[in-house]
């Protein structure tokens, strides 16, 4: 009889085990609520205590609560359960039971699941389902399939609970409600019903099975390989140990026979020796045993004899000692009688006493080819799933911006790393007035597309269109060193000489809400969850919404301008410390890498693209270097600025595939780059 196939079950992505009261996520991934909450629980409590979000487990994405004042654990109660997620093998006594006939107090064994209606029907409500007029083309599939009892989808969107994802935008392959259009997606040139997309879309394409089951394939293969290469790590391990461990006890056996021969040889020596030293005191013994007799001779005559045998035996006595001494002193006169035994450890030895450590292992590290292929398919496959929806014309698509047939909306997305950038548009200095030369050190991109710098030197922020062509300026009261969005919907945060102002932007017009002195001149400012972040000479200053500073990161080097970068997604800050960048979890005082590079010298400025790519302007090298997200690789992604010689900003564009590079007193004040094809 065949075995009967188990049945699969959702798992896990902390436990790696079924799930258990499965909690989904903004972002969409799901958890165990026990897992979630221990791991919020462990988050937090290596986090600032009044932090008010913390990064997914998966992607890092910071996750939020509405309510802040809800205790950390329940946070992990807190989250939607997924009906999706909860496997077919957790079951009530009326799991299998037709839900039509439970309606009328009857108990039926189901047979199928209706898609449509959410419901369980028997063989004879399945009959009766598909005759009635609203429901013949509904979606019957097999009950014994399991997972659909009860299961529904979470239509909501994230970021706006109350409202559905209605919306589809084609810029960014994203869902979105008609909120998020108004907000997020103003500049976003192709806005469509997600019904309509739906229609479009999936009308003629194959199913997506092969997809998922490619995807899993590929993705079990990269476990395998990585399985395979930890068992071989394993066994070299061994290998390395027993090799070893057999030199060691070569070397000990070695050691113990030198160690035999030497004590032999050691004694051999020493029994010469002490021959040496017995014939000594032999010889001094009978002179001495002599001189003792002649002494009680010579009292015992002078106390008996006469004066003749006095005389005789002392003249006697006195031949006879002398005679005896000269003959034991010609024999020990050459015998020593002092040894110095004093060892001379071999040159080998010595430097064994001298080892630190045994042996040292050498590794070189690469990634297969078997998941390096793996992963790549992976990529492009999940690309093309990305890309699905815009593949298909859309003629009719709405549009939520004046963009419309931008000569500078390229591909969605290109790979920096293989693509070329050139300056497709520079701005003089003199078309933008002011009272000297301009000094643009930081600049963000509004929600309308527009680009808003900071003028250093004319204390003024100017505003260009989406053509970058000047548009209007705002005075400030000092000099404006760099800005950002705020932690408020139309905030935007300026970095001032010892502190930073709080303004509003609304329908154009800039107000200044209030301005909060910190410690030091403030060369950086972003803000990163619910904190502000400073970057001063010395250090980047950690900062609550109303200046008071939580945290400070001292840096090693320092320098003079030190601009600041984050991403919201890895909650990682990028800033300069001297020549090197530096990358950090906020929460973390280890830095995750410190990357440098001959090619780039005095770095200036920093930004960060959609993929957490770092770019910096190199003021010395006139240069764009790019750095990979993990700090593992870099290249000189423009070699040459085309007219700016004095870089000191850059500002990277949240959606095309272009940034600005701003100058420091240039007759140029801005230049765009632009991708334009492969290198």
């Amino acid at each position: 009889m065949a075995e009967a196939s188990p049945t699969l079950e959702y798992k896990c992505l902390l436990c790696m085990k079924p799930y258990n009261q499965p909690r989904e996520l903004p972002c969409n991934h799901t958890f165990c609520c026990s897992c979630l909450t221990s791991y919020i629980d462990k988050e937090h409590r290596t986090a600032d205590e009044d932090r008010h979000y913390f990064p997914c487990p998966v992607c890092d994405k910071p996750t939020s609560l509405r309510d802040v004042n809800t205790d950390v654990d329940t946070w992990g109660t807190s989250f939607p359960i997924n009906n999706m997620f909860i496997n077919p093998t957790v079951k009530t006594s009326d799991d299998e039971n037709c839900d039509a006939c439970r309606e009328e107090g009857e108990s039926n064994p189901a047979v199928v699941w209706c898609t449509d209606c959410a419901k369980l029907l028997c063989k004879q409500c399945r009959s009766f389902h598909k005759r009635i007029k609203v429901s013949p083309k509904h979606q019957l599939v097999p009950s014994k399939d399991g997972g659909y009892r009860n299961t529904t989808i979470n239509e909501n969107c994230p970021n706006h609970e109350e409202r559905e994802l209605d919306v589809y935008c084609l810029d960014h392959s994203s869902m979105c409600c008609c909120i998020c259009v108004s907000v997020s997606h103003k500049n976003c040139n192709r806005i469509k019903p997600i019904d309509d997309v739906i229609k479009t879309t999936f009308t003629g394409q194959p199913s997506l099975e092969t997809a998922w089951k490619i995807i899993k394939d590929e993705a079990t293969t990269m476990l395998e390989d990585d399985e395979s290469e930890m068992t071989l790590l394993n066994s070299k391990e061994k290998e390395v140990t027993v090799e070893v461990a057999r030199m060691i006890q070569q070397a000990k056996d070695k050691l113990d026979g030198l160690n035999i021969t030497f004590k032999s040889e050691l004694a051999d020596k020493c029994n010469a020796l002490r021959k040496q030293v017995s014939d000594r005191m032999n010889c001094v013994k009978k002179f001495r045993t002599n001189s003792e007799n002649s002494n009680i001779l010579m009292n015992r005559i002078d106390k008996q004899g006469t004066d003749r045998q006095r005389f005789i035996t002392r003249e006697k006595t006195k031949h006879q000692m002398s005679e005896h001494y000269r003959h034991m002193d010609q024999n020990t006169e050459k015998q020593p009688n002092t040894f110095d035994l004093k060892l001379n450890i071999g040159t080998v030895i010595d430097d064994i006493m001298k080892l630190t450590s045994i042996a040292k292992v050498d590794v070189t590290s690469k990634i297969s080819s078997t998941s390096q292929n793996a992963d790549s398919r992976i990529g492009t496959l999940l690309a093309t799933l990305m890309a699905t929806p815009s593949a298909t014309t859309f003629a009719d698509s709405t549009s939520a911006s004046d963009l419309v047939g931008s000569p500078t909306r390229g591909p969605a997305t290109v790979d920096v790393w293989t693509c070329s950038f050139s300056c497709a548009l520079s701005v003089g200095s003199r078309a933008l007035a002011g009272e000297v030369t301009p000094c643009l050190t930081g600049g963000i991109f509004t929600d309308s597309g527009e680009l808003l710098v900071t003028d250093f030197n004319n204390r003024r922020l100017v505003l260009f269109d989406v053509n970058y062509c000047y548009k209007s300026e705002y005075k400030v009261d000092q000099m404006p060193a760099d800005i950002t969005r705020g932690l408020n919907t139309d905030e935007i945060l300026v970095g001032i000489r010892e502190g930073f102002m709080r303004f509003t932007l609304r329908n154009g017009k800039l107000t200044v809400i209030e301005t909060i002195s910190c410690i030091g001149v403030v060369y950086g400012i972003t803000v990163l969850g619910d904190n502000i972040l400073v970057s001063t000479a010395d250090s980047v200053e950690v900062m609550s919404s109303d200046g008071k500073v939580k945290k400070s990161i001292q840096m090693k080097k320092s320098g003079y301008w030190t601009p600041i970068a984050v991403s919201t997604y890895t909650l990682k800050c990028y800033y300069l410390d001297g020549d090197d960048i530096v990358c950090r979890r906020r929460d973390n005082d280890v830095e995750d890498y410190r990357y440098s590079d001959p090619g780039l010298r005095d770095p200036i400025g920093i930004g960060l693209d959609r993929d957490n790519n770092v770019y910096v302007c190199g003021l010395d090298s006139g240069n764009v270097y790019i750095v990979s997200p993990d700090g593992s690789r870099g290249k000189a992604l423009v070699p040459s600025l085309s007219s700016i010689t004095n870089p000191y900003g850059i500002i990277v564009h949240p959606t095309k595939q272009e940034f600005i590079v701003t100058s420091y007193g240039d007759t140029t004040s801005l230049e765009v780059y632009r991708y334009f094809g492969n290198t």
